[in-house]
Order: C-alpha cells, then structure tokens, then sequence
C-alpha cells in the first residue's frame, strides 16, 4: 500500500465517522477557533506555569493552531511567515535539517551530532536534533516563539531563544474533526483527530497525518525532486486517578519514506583573490562545462536521484502532583531517530559526485520540576539530565573528477581520472545535568521582579575515524591527506566535561491593567561540541570548540488599547557575545571555531480587530550583527552574521463577510526577508533574501462550525525566492549550489468537525 492510499482509506474512515458525528453540537472551544484575527487571549506558557501573553514581561510571538491554520501555516519553516526575527530554513533539497535563528542568533552547520542555538520544545519535551526540526505541524493548540536567552527555566542550549509547539490534550469531551487537502503536484494530504472521554479520570486523544505530493523540481533525466511522502501518528493518554494528580503518557510516530532528494540550483563561482567565491559571468557554467538548460530554478538534471528517509518514534510520561500552593512535575522521555540521505553532489547529468549523511540517535532526558504559587511570590525549581547517544556517517564519493571538467579535463575525456570514496565515521555521547531555579515576587500591584540561574555540566565522549580508498588509478587517498586534518589522522578520539552559566534578572512595571514595560539582562550558554567537517576537511588542532556565552540586554513594552481592538509590542535589545560559536565554511572546509560578536536590533508586533469582520496584524525586526575576526585573504576582518536579514515584515489580513447561514472569510498573509548571507565569510555567491511571499485563502463555513471548505494559495506571485547558498567553489569544482523555497502552488481543503 503506498502513502497516497493510506491517505486515502485513512482520510475516508475518519471523514466518515465525522459525517455519523456532524449531529453533535461543536464546543465552546470549537467556535472560539473561528475567530482568528481577533485579539484572542492566548495562555502561554514562557514562565513554566500558564500566564497571558500580555502579562509576562518576555518577548514572544505565540498564535492558535486555529489561527495558523487560517494562514497556512503548517510546517515549523512557515513559522518564518507569521515571526519578526525569526528565520526558519530548510537548507537543501530535502528536510535533512532544519537552520533556525532568532534575532540573528544561530548555528548554521548541518552536521547532524550539533544542537541549535535555538532549541524547539513539542509539548514540554526538548527535540535535540536538527535532522527532525523540520516537521509538519498537526492537531496543534498554539506554537510559542520565545525571543532572546531562555536558559533558566528552558535550559539546554536556547542561547537564542525557543520554539514551543503545543499539541492537543486529551479532555472529556467526545469531539474530533477530519480533513483532505488536495492540490497541485499531485499533493493529497489527510488530517484527522479523535477525542474519547474513556471515564470520568481518563480520556484518550488519537491524531494523525498523511501527506504525498510529487517533486516540484523538474528532473529532465530521471525522477523529479522534492517529492514527499509521510506518515504521522500521534496518541495521548491522560488520567486524574485522584485529586492532585495528572498523569500523562505521549506516544509518537513519524516517517518520511524514502523519496529522490538533493536538489539545489547550480551555477558556476570562482574563488576569488580574497579566498571567497565568486559568481562566473552569465550563463556561468560550473566548472563541468555544466550549464542549466532553461535557467528555471525549479528544473535541473541529476544522473544520482539521491534519497532522504526519516524515521523518528518518541515515547513520554508527563506526571504532576499538585497540593497545597505546590506542584510537583516529572517528565522522562525516550526517543529514537533514524535518517538515510544522498544527495548528486555535482547537481549536473555527469556521474561526478555524491554525498550521503546517514543519521542513527537515541535519545533520554528527565526533568524534575517544582512549582510553588504563593501569591505574590512564585517559584520554579529543578533538575534535568540529557543523554544522547548518536551514531552519524559522511560519505564524499568522487566517481571521476578528471571527466568532463574545464580545470582538469577541458575536452570530455578521460585526462586524469580521479576517484575516491571518503567515509567519515563518527560518534558522539552526551551526557548533560543541570540544576536551575526561577522566583517571581510582586514588589507592589505595579512591580514584578524575576531572578533565575542554571547551572549546566556536560560531558562528551567523542571518536572519529576516516577511512579513504581510490576508485581510479590515479590515487587520491592518503597520504594525499596531510595527517593535520581529520581525513588523515586516523583515529581521533576526546572526552571533555566543562559546565556554564545561565542567568536572568528582570523587572515589570504595570503601567495600568493594559500596559506593561519591562528591562531585562539574561545570560545564555550554550556547550562545547566538536568538528566533523565534510567527509573529514576540518582540522585535528582545535577539533573540540569552547562553549558560548551570550549577554543579553533587553527592554520592552506590551499594550493594549482601542477597548481590546488594538495591541502593540515592541522591545530592543543587545547582545553581547563571548566565545560566539562560528560556522565558517568555504569549498569543503567546515569549521567551527570561537570568536566574539554583537548583535543589535528591535522588533514590534501591531494587531488590530476594527470590527465589521476585518481582522489584520504587522510584524517588524530590525536586525544588526557584527562578527569579529574572521580571517579572509590572509587579514582578519569583522562581517554579518548568517540568517540575518537586517529587515523583515510579516504581515496578515481577512474579512468575514455573513453569507446566508455562513461565514465567508477572505485572507492574505506573507513576509518580506531582506538579504542576507547564508554563510559566516559573507561571500557574494552566499548572499540570499530580499523577496516577498504572499500567500491567500478564502472559506466557507456554516455558523454551526461543523465543516468548512476552503480554497487557497501559496506563494501567489510565483516569486523565486532564494533562500540559502553553499559556496563550494575550489579549483576543480567551481560549484555554487543555490536552495529555493517552493513554487507557486494551488490548492483547497475540506474539513468535519464533530
């Protein structure tokens, strides 16, 4: 049976059952989802106990699943859409890992054994790859995007801040609903809940996902790219056995099944005197003498179809006793996570090169935490281990670099064949434990302050080993390798165990019951980690990088007005960096090293209900970055950080028009990301941005609620929009591989709720 028929049967099962249910009056909760656009009041959950948006002095961006919904928001790199300072990417021809920054705080290696900056959290559980941050979104109650350091009661890494994503709870009413999506290339996608109160303290919550879509990347000589196929389920066991307790077990299942990947845009670069690379003049062969046919950035030929599969299984129990004014919360977690990917490294019709990274990780972490609510004092408390265990493997494979290449081979044929097959094997242990505590005292009915501290020790085994043979006569194995890298030096092997600091000192001021301001300095630490390279390029002097620190100052302001049809939030900030962990990447040297940087920037969010159906939002970041040393061209010198476009707008807007029975809404959203470079050594051919997406949806459904159909879509301009680069331009292989967001695309949905 294949996805698209799992889709179906399961989309039509479930859809029945909705049609049976259709007679049950939707909840309270279920009409309030139609309203997107108004200022609802989300409870978030920044402090580690549920406050209102507007009551904690933290900068977050935080939206329904309702309200994502409305604006097509469905995956966790759409969240760049609808969140000023956040850039979310996708960097590659498959969802092999996802490249998150917040406010220009990022790590933009791929390698699968680093933690981000910027950590995302599904249902209080902290998801430590960046091989799985790329996901789809589904029975979601409300995603929190937290901005700035978050180490205090977060922990793990969020130097820049955090994503949290929300999902569903199991409640006791019996309800659910059923959704099909169809649309251009082939897209079919099912997507359908279940609610079962099973007694008066036990209710169980059942999800799932399903999705197929052919490749939007035309492949002229073999299957085309970008194709998908996934599967994901989702079940939620809740129980009160007794007054106080809470008692939660999660289980989850995803899987992208084996599809072609890879796929990028190639153009031809040059290294230039200053070591960066260089774009070729038009039509800027590479150095293949490749040149793309109809220079459509969704069209490409690749002799090597490639391959991305990910399989990823999580199981949690999430436990709580509260009695008195405290509550007590222990959560253990196990997850498991798997990933296959080749990509045709050359991206051109000749059988050159291929690059694969293969992903194996099992994960562990419990957290102990106590909550303690004593009016005008509160306080959080506790403990948290973190044990990954990850098994990952590169592999740089040269069939013939002599063949059909303008450096080497200028007339196709065999000049100096040249071939390898590089394997770089690797594991890396974590084992991390903090201790942290957070306190909140009310001074008076207008002044809150908060003081928090973590400390973090980790400690790390790690073992890499390269393992090189030649393919052609002509060797190109060691000792072709100097022993001073990683692909020559054999075995290498390091245990190190170093701890950190996180902090937080905050005050509030209440202006009035709608307004409140607040100064901030949070410290953020993120832990040391190791090199691996591309198939072995880094060097064995400075394989381990130190941890980072950054020092974040930060004021604000958060208000409404207009009688509750009008909020407004803006805050500043600056960052400063110590031991800024910088990925810095030229030709196949992928290095992280320390150095120092600053960072500097504001942004605002504008929501406005006038009434009469119209609904609207504007989002802002300004942004300024200034990393130190980085040595180009033999001087050093001072550049931008990556991901960090210094403006961005997001922006939504509908209209609700009364149409007999029902309601008709009418909406736009999208974003505008100014340029920025996608790599540290702000090279020209890295320079992506400056593009808008507009995106539009229009609805009907009947003022019951019970169902809704909807038409919508996605980039509506058809806009090519770049979004990363990778600069492997070196004698040789003058290849610039350029990564666009998808194409425009139509589509319409049909929903049951019951």
């Amino acid at each position: 049976m294949t996805i698209r028929d799992i889709c179906l049967s399961g989309v039509s099962v479930i859809a029945l059952a909705g049609a049976i249910g259709m007679s049950i009056q939707p909840s309270a909760a279920q009409q309030a989802e139609k309203s997107f656009g108004a200022i609802e009041e989300i409870t978030i959950t920044a402090t580690r106990r549920e406050v209102g948006l507007q009551d904690v002095g933290v900068s977050v961006t935080a939206f329904s699943g309702a309200s994502l919904r409305e604006m097509n928001v469905t995956t966790t790199d759409d969240l760049t859409i609808v969140t000023p300072g956040l850039s979310f990417i996708q960097a590659g021809g498959a969802p092999l890992a996802g490249l998150i920054a917040i406010r220009g705080v990022a790590q933009n290696d791929f390698a699968a054994h680093l933690e981000s900056a910027n950590v995302l959290y599904i249902d209080d559980v902290y998801r430590p790859s960046n091989g799985s941050s790329l996901r789809t979104m589904f029975d979601v109650e409300r995603v929190e995007v937290l901005k700035g350091p978050q180490g205090t009661l977060f922990g793990r890494n969020a130097t820049g801040g955090l994503i949290h994503i929300i999902t569903k709870e199991p409640t006791q009413d019996l309800e659910g609903y059923a959704s099909l999506t169809v649309g251009e290339y082939e897209k079919i996608t099912g997507e359908a809940a279940i609610n079962l109160p099973m007694s008066d303290k036990a209710a169980l919550r059942v999800a799932a996902y399903a999705n197929h879509n052919d490749g939007w990347i035309k492949n002229a000589i073999g299957p085309d790219q970008m194709a998908d196929d996934t599967l994901a389920l989702r079940g939620k066991l809740l129980v009160t056995p007794a007054e106080g307790w809470r008692i939660k077990f999660q289980v989850e299942w995803a899987k992208n099944f084996d599809n072609p990947a890879g796929a990028s845009f190639p153009t031809g670069g040059f290294v230039g005197p200053d070591t960066l690379g260089q774009f070729k003049p038009p039509p800027a062969p590479t150095d293949t003498g490749y040149v793309d046919a109809d220079g459509s950035v969704f069209t490409g030929e690749f002799d090597f179809p490639g391959v991305f599969e990910r399989e990823e299984f999580m199981i949690f129990a999430d436990i709580s006793y509260s009695w008195d004014n405290l509550t007590f919360t222990s959560i253990t977690s196990y997850s498991d996570l798997d990933i296959l990917y080749e990509e045709d490294n050359d991206l051109t019709p000749f059988d050159i090169a291929i690059f694969r990274q293969n992903t194996t990780q099992e994960n562990f972490t419990q957290e102990f935490r106590v909550n303690g609510d004593y009016d005008r004092f509160r306080v959080t408390g506790g403990f948290y281990y973190l044990h990954i265990d990850g098994d990952y493997f590169q592999n740089y494979q040269i069939n013939n670099l002599g063949n059909f290449n303008q450096i080497l081979a200028p007339i196709p044929v065999l000049i100096l064949p040249v071939g390898l097959n590089q394997f770089g094997d690797y594991t890396l242990k974590t084992k991390s434990w903090s201790l942290f505590a957070q306190a909140e005292y009310d001074v008076d009915e207008k002044v809150t302050v908060t003081a928090g501290l973590r400390y973090t020790r980790d400690k790390k085994d790690y073992a890499y080993i390269n393992v090189c043979e030649n393919l052609l006569p002509v060797p190109a194995c060691p000792p072709a390798f100097p022993p001073d890298i990683l692909a020559g030096a054999g075995l290498v092997t390091d245990e190190h165990s170093e701890g950190g600091v996180s902090a937080r000192l905050q005050f509030d001021y209440r202006v009035s019951e709608d307004w409140l301001l607040f100064a901030a300095y949070n410290r953020g630490y993120k832990a040391f980690n190791y090199n691996a390279g591309f198939a072995g390029a880094a060097p064995v002097d400075g394989v381990r990088f130190d941890g980072e620190k950054l020092n974040a100052f930060e004021i604000g302001s958060k208000s409404d007005f207009w009688d509750g049809r009008a909020r407004f939030n803006i805050s500043g900030y600056y960052y400063d960096y110590q031991d800024y962990q910088a990925f810095d990447q030229r030709g196949t040297s992928f290095i992280l090293s320390n150095t120092d940087a600053t960072i500097y920037g504001a942004d605002a969010e504008f929501t406005v209900s006038p009434g009469g159906g119209i609904n609207a939002l504007i989002g802002v970041a300004y942004i300024h970055t200034n990393v130190k040393d980085i040595p180009i061209g033999g001087q050093l010198f001072d550049v931008e950080a990556p991901q960090a476009p210094e403006f961005s707008i997001n922006f939504a807007v509908s209209k609700d028009f009364q149409v007999g029975g029902g309601n008709v809404r009418i909406g736009f959203d999208g974003n505008y990301e100014g340029s920025y470079f996608s790599q540290l050594n702000n090279a020209p051919v890295t320079k992506a941005g400056d593009n808008w997406l507009v995106n539009a949806r229009i609805s009907y459904a009947p003022n019951d609620g019970n169902w809704e159909i909807a038409a919508f879509g996605r980039n509506l301009f058809n806009e090519e929009r770049l979004l990363y680069a990778f600069d492997i331009t070196f004698p040789g292989n003058g290849l610039v591989e350029q990564v666009y967001g998808k194409p425009q695309w139509f589509g319409g949905e049909f929903r049951i709720n019951f």
